[in-house]
């Protein structure tokens, strides 16, 4: 008997959760953990302590710059359990930026005056698309992409592709050479300057910063949407290699894309960083069926069934492919290939050298409108009985170069002096 209610007073008492939170050094101060409704902060060794009824809970720790952790945990009557918890820093919110501030100092993204989104290599490909331009429309709220045929415009917040401002290392990069054709359907930002960011080999690319809000006040009048700024590669000595390949589930849109990219040191007083680019790409037609007729016109006052049924027996007889005469492709053939250098040599201790040179080359092939057979004043009915389809194949090179050399004097005056030309 006397055990029996030992037993019982045993289970009716309280639980203790005692435990520790920090980083790969030291105890974090003032971090907020909850366990289910109960909620306290660790002290200034980073401890901290529970007593709750036996059960089951969940144990959620946050700090800010680090990410969450969640742990399930029982707690049981009468015992004390200890864990430690180790938080992992935040990659995007522990990010050096520069991009927003008028300050020359890099701050990191919780002490920008406005918010900044920075995103690494590892987490664009995570997206699983080939081109820079898709993974950061994969990746970022606040940027938008029209993947057109010819072209994949970008946008920040809905505005317009011409304000957006796109930097190179903190350096104007400059806009795409193309014109607004007059079509209603499928452009992006009609009549305004378009911007190509696959244009730069993305093995060349260290992180990617996005500045959330406008910033015209400091950059101008094509800052209104906002600011991306692409870092580039300033490693030496290793060489890193990417390969991507993959194709739609309807087994079509083949794509493959090969990357480089090697840095050498000078006099270790400076590096340049060689990458270079090749992307190739099939396309993905998803135009459907044709159904109308291809070898009979529809006179005035016929009967159109027949002449339908006529035409589908000519077609039976000859093999035409439905499928293939309707030029609405999902994605074209594109063909890229691009190189870049980058480097920077310090002359003296203060006085810093850079420069960025890039090539890239385009070639996108596209599939006219077809020329059906039934109307004879479109078609040499000799030469193609069962009609044409013209291919067009358009290849576009863009080279640019960036110079620059920057100091700082006795008195603490920072300057720069950048000159930037391209050629499309």
């Amino acid at each position: 008997m006397l055990c029996f209610c030992k037993t019982i007073f045993l289970f009716a008492q309280d639980g203790i959760i005692n435990g520790r939170v920090y980083n790969d050094n030291e105890g974090l101060p003032n971090a907020t953990v909850s366990l289910n409704n109960l909620k306290i902060l660790t002290n200034n060794s980073g401890e901290f302590s529970f007593t709750a009824k036996p059960g089951p809970y969940t144990l959620t720790v946050t700090y800010v710059g680090y990410k969450k952790a969640e742990q399930p945990i029982r707690v049981e009557g009468g015992l004390t359990k200890t864990i430690e918890i180790i938080l992992t820093q935040n990659e995007q919110l522990g990010e050096v930026v520069v991009v927003g501030s008028r300050s020359a100092t890099p701050r990191s993204n919780l002490n920008t005056p406005v918010p900044a989104d920075v995103f690494s290599p590892k987490q664009l490909v995570q997206t699983g698309q080939i081109n820079l331009t898709q993974m950061l429309n994969f990746a970022a709220p606040s940027f938008n992409a029209s993947r057109e045929l010819l072209n994949e415009p970008i946008t920040l917040r809905g505005l317009d592709p011409q304000h957006v401002l796109i930097l190179l290392n903190g350096t104007r990069y400059h806009n795409q050479a193309w014109y607004f054709q007059g079509a209603l359907r499928g452009e992006l930002g009609r009549g305004s300057a378009g911007n190509d960011l696959n244009s730069i080999p993305f093995s060349a690319i260290e992180k990617v910063e996005i500045l959330r809000d406008g910033a015209s006040a400091q950059y101008g009048s094509d800052a209104i949407a906002g600011v991306i700024n692409i870092r580039l590669k300033e490693t030496t000595g290793r060489t890193s290699i990417r390969l991507h390949t993959g194709q739609y589930y309807a087994g079509d849109g083949e794509k493959f894309s090969f990357g480089i990219n090697r840095g050498f040191s000078i006099r270790k007083k400076g590096f340049v960083n060689f990458s270079a680019d090749y992307r190739y790409q099939l396309p993905a037609y998803r135009g459907g069926v044709f159904h109308g007729t291809v070898y009979t016109q529809y006179p005035d006052n016929a009967d159109s069934s027949r002449i339908k049924a006529t035409d589908d027996s000519i077609i039976n007889a000859r093999g035409f492919n439905r499928k293939s005469v309707l030029g609405n492709a999902g994605t074209l053939k594109i063909v890229r290939a691009g190189a870049l250098m980058n480097g920077g040599y310090m002359s003296g201790n203060k006085t810093e050298v850079f420069w960025t040179a890039a090539v890239n080359n385009r070639k996108a092939f596209r599939n006219e409108a077809y020329h059906y057979p039934k109307n004879p004043s479109d078609v040499n009915l000799d030469l193609y009985p069962d009609g044409f389809q013209p291919k067009g194949k358009e290849s576009t090179t863009d080279v640019s170069a960036i110079i620059g050399v920057k100091s700082e004097t006795k008195n603490d005056i920072r300057w720069e002096l950048t000159s930037s030309l391209w050629a499309k």
